[in-house]
């Protein structure tokens, strides 16, 4: 094949592939139904900021946990977030999170108020996404003679009945500490705003 044959076969399949990667991301599955409780397994944690609620909400519109998140176990770095519909914040807002190695989830807002906010996670393609149905998020903030204290839970409800144990294991070994990184390290980004 002479060269400028080549180079124009290779710019046409670069722009098949994204374009199909593009078509394919964007169509989105339906959002799966939110279950009862005991159906989720769950990994929950907190931190207490010297702050108002008022205060911290703010920070944390301007500074997104996702800023802080780091790769843990089987999750990948995020690479990027791409809006979908709506604002993010607004509920019913709609993203895709790009992960490192080709990967994606779809969040959506469920609620954003004064003290929580709700999110679900799903069509997480990772090899650890298959045994996922969806993940409900919550970041819950109460007010203490501390501060603010700021919980977040992850809530994994796995596909498949048998997969409850492989889900469990990974919500120790891998979403534990990618959580906890992620909320230490927004919490001394906090505490270094006045500084």
């Amino acid at each position: 094949m002479k060269a400028p044959t080549f180079v124009a076969a290779g710019l046409c399949a670069i722009g098949f592939t994204f374009w199909f990667q593009s078509a394919a991301a964007s169509d989105v599955p339906p959002q799966p139904d939110l279950a009862r409780d005991s159906l989720y397994q769950s990994n929950v944690i907190s931190v207490t900021l010297d702050g108002t609620m008022a205060d911290v909400r703010a920070f944390m519109a301007a500074n997104p946990l996702t800023d802080f998140l780091e790769p843990a176990g089987d999750i990948p770095r995020i690479t990027g977030v791409v809006e979908l519909d709506g604002t993010w914040g607004d509920p019913g807002a709609l993203r895709r999170v790009d992960l490192d190695g080709g990967y994606w989830a779809h969040e959506r807002v469920l609620t954003n108020d004064e003290d929580e906010f709700t999110y679900q996670i799903w069509d997480i393609t990772t090899s650890s996404g298959r045994f996922i149905d969806h993940i409900y998020g919550e970041i819950r903030m109460t007010e203490t003679p501390e501060g603010t204290k700021v919980t977040w839970s992850y809530n994994v409800k796995p596909r498949f009945f048998f997969a409850r144990p492989s889900i469990r294991g990974y919500l120790n070994n891998d979403f534990a500490p990618f959580m906890e990184t992620g909320l230490r390290g927004f919490a001394a980004a906090y505490a270094e705003r006045a500084s």
